[in-house]
């Protein structure tokens, strides 16, 4: 498996893991929850560009 799909899941898994932890928080803590929300937002689209850069790196290779 490619470097950079790897960082790329890796990325996606933990956004996907923390998001019900946001989830959970919303009661008491608005503005961490929506920190986490943000975050976890993030992390997802780093995720997503590592995934793209892969895609694009076997394509021309």
């Amino acid at each position: 498996m490619d470097k950079l799909l790897k960082i790329g899941l890796i990325f996606m898994v933990v956004a996907v893991v923390l998001m019900p932890a946001a989830i959970l928080l919303k009661d008491g803590h608005r503005s961490l929850t929506i920190g986490l929300l943000v975050f976890t937002m993030l992390l997802e689209l780093i995720g997503l560009v590592f995934v793209i850069l892969s895609i694009i790196k076997r394509r021309k290779g």
